[in-house]
């Protein structure tokens, strides 16, 4: 039976981020994200990241969120993108975009306080 070499790619990506530690865990209110860094310098570094609701009573979690989590889930974007763009690996021009979205966010967020 013949191998499906872009299988066996996306199954050993999946598996890598499954078993990785995150590079980064980031919050805003009950929202939090976790950033995975993967690859190398030589070959170039993948970002992935999640976001997903902690619940505080049972700490259970969901990726269910609600319309009043918007305010955090724009701050929790804020701050995505000024961890991204902290970040040497970034190409300076995604950089320079991540920076700037995230002063953006960061007026909307400070106007709404």
């Amino acid at each position: 039976m013949p191998c499906n070499t872009e299988m066996d790619s996306t199954m050993r990506r999946i598996r890598q981020t499954r078993s990785s530690k995150p590079y980064a865990m980031l919050g805003a209110g009950p929202l939090v994200s976790a950033i995975w860094k993967t690859g190398h310098h030589r070959s170039g570094w993948r970002y992935r990241f999640n976001v997903y609701r902690h619940g505080s009573r049972d700490g259970q979690v969901s990726q269910l969120l609600r319309p009043a989590d918007l305010p955090n889930l724009v701050k929790l974007c804020q701050v995505l993108a000024t961890t991204l763009a902290d970040d040497g690996c970034i190409p300076p021009e995604l950089r320079g975009n991540l920076s700037e979205l995230a002063e953006r966010l960061d007026t909307l967020t400070r106007r709404r306080s």
